[in-house]
């Protein structure tokens, strides 16, 4: 009989035999679980290239994009910076672009092309930027077409916002304005030729030149002038003639041809000096009618003159006008009688002090401006026509709810500012303003006295309040939300 123990040995041996080693078992699993790998990814890259099953949500547009609010163009789909100018993007819903022209808002459509006003390419329009604080109401306004804007303090300090508060506050009362220093036009005088003529001798030939009354300032041959001193002539021998006769008939006639002569500029001694030798004068002299200085001279020597003719226009320059500048908001408080003091460049140092004597009543279109005179005496003439210098007007001052003039935005139709309601957020609002100064700006109605008002930044915020506006209201037009008018959408309001 075989041995039990050697028979279970025996096949024990045998099975240890036949039992692959550990290593080769392990090297078959990861082969199987490298294959299995890459069915799935293959499996997977066909489902990812047809876009079908669990892969079909990847590949749709998020419903959420982010857009720069001061450069719509840039779209992308996840947060960040502007590469333009380093705002923050804001989110908004990723529905069909609206698209406007940046210099006339009004103009909206849904797809791209240009302004059939001005032909510019037509920009994406930003649309509102989604606030949790201001989700759950529409941004208000208090004007058409615009829209509150939203601001994070980033973005308020790229920007440059800057504000200030409304005050109630008596308003300047002193005017400051240019001054130009002028002739005075009631101490002008001109010198005219009464005859024709020739000017045979100028003797006052440089403007400027100081000259007294009764100075003679030129000599005029005239040959009515000689035929009038010969009628003189014969007159005066008809009535020596006539002389023992009744009646004394020569004398009329000899009256009127002195006459004649004096109306044509000769003097007095002029014309006895004739009667007493007889001798005929080829030229006259022409008299100046008052003391003062040449401002301008109208003729030279040998010029042909006619009865009527400037030759020279002269200024006593005793006493000068000082002709103020009033823009159009100063008008109404500059009266006959405000103390004036004048600084002239010319005479630095030196304050002159008068009043208003007259505002003139016409304004200049161009300019915008109108004129007052103030009166100076110009003792030892140092004071001269065309000095330029600065004046103060003393006005009245009134108590009155005043603006920084930077805040008002004027665009000639309408006015308005941006007031700060919160943190970030600014509000259009229309008013009425009354008297202006280079500083401040009286406010009659839109505002109250504490409320804070953009004064820096104010017109990149008109242009995001005119984009974010006519994005409402096409908005509103094309899907009127529900319970509201037809053509009023969020962030668009009447003026109160």
């Amino acid at each position: 009989m075989e041995d039990p123990g050697a028979l279970r040995d025996a096949r024990q041996g045998e099975s240890i035999e036949e039992r692959p080693p550990a290593g080769t078992r392990w090297m078959a699993v990861l082969r199987w679980a490298l294959l299995c790998v890459l069915v799935a990814f293959a499996a997977g890259s066909v489902l990812w290239f047809f876009q079908v099953g669990p892969f079909e949500a990847v590949h749709r547009t998020p419903e959420v994009s982010y857009r720069c609010p001061m450069h719509p163009e840039i779209v992308q789909d996840r947060p960040g910076s502007c590469p333009i100018c380093g705002m923050d993007l804001v989110p908004f819903q990723g529905a069909a672009l609206n698209y406007t022209c940046p210099m006339h808002p009004e103009v909206v459509q849904d797809h791209p092309g240009r302004c059939p006003i001005c032909g510019m390419d037509l920009v994406p329009v930003s649309p509102e930027p989604q606030h949790p604080s201001a989700a759950q109401q529409p941004a208000r306004s208090l004007l058409p077409g615009r829209s509150e804007v939203h601001l994070d303090s980033r973005r308020l300090q790229m920007i440059g916002v800057r504000t200030a508060r409304v005050e109630r506050r008596m308003l300047s009362g002193e005017i400051r304005t240019v001054a130009v220093v002028t002739a005075d036009e009631s101490r002008l005088s001109m010198v005219h030729a009464r005859l024709p003529g020739w000017i045979e001798r100028l003797l006052v030939s440089r403007v400027g030149e100081y000259v007294r009354k009764g100075q003679v300032v030129a000599r005029l041959h005239s040959l009515e002038l000689v035929a009038a001193q010969e009628d003189f002539l014969a007159a005066l021998r008809n009535l020596q003639a006539l002389a023992g006769t009744a009646g004394g008939a020569g004398e009329p006639i000899l009256e009127a041809a002195r006459s004649r002569l004096r109306l044509w500029g000769m003097s007095d001694r002029e014309i006895d000096l004739l009667a007493a030798t007889r001798e005929v004068r080829q030229s006259v002299e022409i008299l100046s009618p008052a003391s003062g200085h040449v401002l301008s001279l109208g003729v030279v020597e040998g010029h042909r003159v006619e009865p009527g003719t400037t030759l020279m226009t002269i200024a006593d320059l005793a006493q000068v006008w000082v002709v103020l500048d009033l823009y159009e908001f100063d008008i109404g408080r500059v009266r006959t009688g405000n103390s004036v003091e004048i600084e002239l460049a010319g005479l630095p140092g030196e304050t002159f002090r008068s009043v208003v004597d007259y505002v003139y009543p016409l304004m200049d279109a161009r300019t915008r401006t109108t004129k007052a005179r103030a009166v100076l005496t110009n003792t030892g003439g140092r004071i001269r026509p065309g000095m330029y210098g600065r004046a103060r007007i003393a006005v009245e001052p009134r108590d009155a709810l005043v603006a920084p003039f930077d805040a008002l935005i004027d665009t000639g139709a309408e006015q308005y500012v941006f007031v700060a309601t919160g943190p970030g957020h600014f509000v259009p609002v229309r008013v009425q303003t009354g008297l202006r100064t280079p500083e401040e700006v009286e406010i009659l109605s839109g505002l109250t006295e504490g409320q804070e008002v953009v004064t820096s930044g104010n017109f990149l915020l008109d242009s995001e309040s005119r984009m974010l506006g006519s994005a409402a209201m096409t908005r509103s037009e094309e899907v009127p939300a529900a319970g509201a008018e037809p053509g009023v959408g969020p962030g668009v309001h009447g003026a109160h």
